[in-house]
């Protein structure tokens, strides 16, 4: 009786303990994602206000860069810090002479832009809904970007790769030698045309043999009136 009692004990102890450690678990990951999702939520309002004043021109450059870049790594869903990352790293660029002249889009136009997409995705981010796609600007400003600052830090663009063609397979050369029918049909054109020059000698030899039978006809003396 004592043994079964002290079993029990034992397994409900465990068991206390085991439900005491899931609970403070779960407790303090719910604690963590609060304070997550509160951090998160007060750093993409930071980040709306800095990106308003930036757009209308109140703020400091390099203080908002600065700020704004650091927000950013502290937020924890994923496309919303890639996308405000690229968003901060064209605002650092977008007024480099080489940046305007591939992109062709001016300074103060990309600036308006960059500031505006930014808000639209702050704005999806903090209503949990769908980020919005990447204007043509700042398309177009991420196509160059690489050769612009290449360019800009002296460094020649590097040149595309030639294109490489297929193997051609070589083809036998035509010779005289080579084609033996050829060379037959040489020799059948010299017979043929040997012949043809060969038939207007016989027939004119043909004619003089005539002609002369006829001129020696008339010198033979006729003997039917010697009788």
């Amino acid at each position: 009786m004592l043994d079964n009692t002290v079993v029990l004990v034992v397994i409900g102890a465990s068991i206390s303990l085991v439900t005491s450690v899931v609970v403070t678990a779960l407790h303090a990951r719910q604690i963590r994602r609060a304070e997550l999702r509160t951090s998160t939520r007060t750093s993409a309002r930071n980040l709306t206000s800095a990106f308003i004043a930036e757009r209308d021109g109140t703020a400091d450059d390099t203080d908002f860069l600065r700020e704004s870049e650091l927000t950013v790594m502290s937020m924890t869903d994923r496309k919303t810090r890639e996308r405000l990352s690229a968003v901060v790293r064209l605002l650092r660029e977008h007024d480099l002479p080489e940046v305007e002249q591939l992109s062709g889009v001016s300074a103060t136009s990309a600036k308006r832009v960059l500031c505006d997409h930014a808000l639209d995705v702050l704005g999806a981010h903090l209503r949990s809904d769908r980020l919005p796609e990447v204007p043509a600007v700042m398309r177009k400003l991420l196509s160059v970007e690489e050769e612009a600052l290449s360019i800009h830090s002296g460094e020649a663009p590097k040149p595309s790769a030639p294109i490489e063609k297929s193997p051609v397979t070589p083809r036998p050369r035509h010779t005289g030698t080579a084609k033996s029918p050829g060379s037959g049909g040489t020799a059948r054109k010299t017979t043929k045309s040997t012949k043809t020059a060969a038939k207007p000698t016989g027939k004119s030899g043909g004619r003089t043999t005539t002609a002369t039978t006829e001129e020696e006809d008339p010198k033979k003396e006729s003997t039917f009136w010697d009788d």
